[in-house]
């Protein structure tokens, strides 16, 4: 018997020869490796979390997207909120927790991911590391909040 081979993101079966999926380029698995993968991340999902601290604010659904990303590379996390007022004015509060020690893998993970998303911050880091406007290419000196030359916005200040 000939054994099939699927794609873990969009489940499209393959011959076995084939090593990577058409549609969507993940490497493919064997239905084995499908089921010990999900059995991973079912073990990940209902691990409890010891001292878990905050590793991102946002969305709902950008909190969930997270979650996702680091279900898939193993670490552990929960979503939680705080509910807003019961006025209407302030939205629910939604934040990202992992274990104190799986901290430093979930900000990487997640560095690394906002990356995939959008390669083009690194280049804008890499310019900006040089000492030249991401935009316009222009000289500007590290501690500059704006482009002096395109008035772009370097660095953003809160305040408190």
């Amino acid at each position: 018997m000939t054994q099939i081979k699927i794609c873990p993101d969009c489940t499209t079966e393959y011959f076995p020869h084939i090593e990577r999926c058409a549609d969507c380029g993940s490497v493919l698995l064997t239905p084995e490796e499908i089921k010990k993968m999900q059995e991973e991340k079912k073990r990940c999902k209902d691990k409890s979390l010891e001292n878990s601290v905050v590793v991102r604010e946002g969305s709902l659904n950008w909190m969930n997207e997270l979650y996702n990303v680091l279900i898939d590379s193993s670490i552990s996390g929960v979503v939680n909120s705080d509910a807003g007022c019961k006025k209407g004015c302030c939205g629910d509060t939604y934040r990202l927790l992992v274990s104190s020690q799986d901290a430093e893998k979930a900000n990487e993970r997640i560095e690394e991911y906002c990356a995939e998303l959008h390669p083009e911050l690194q280049a804008s880091r890499e310019m900006m590391s040089r000492g030249k406007c991401p935009a316009c290419g222009s000289p500007v000196s590290s501690d500059a909040v704006e482009c002096p030359d395109c008035g772009l916005t370097l660095l953003i200040i809160e305040e408190k």
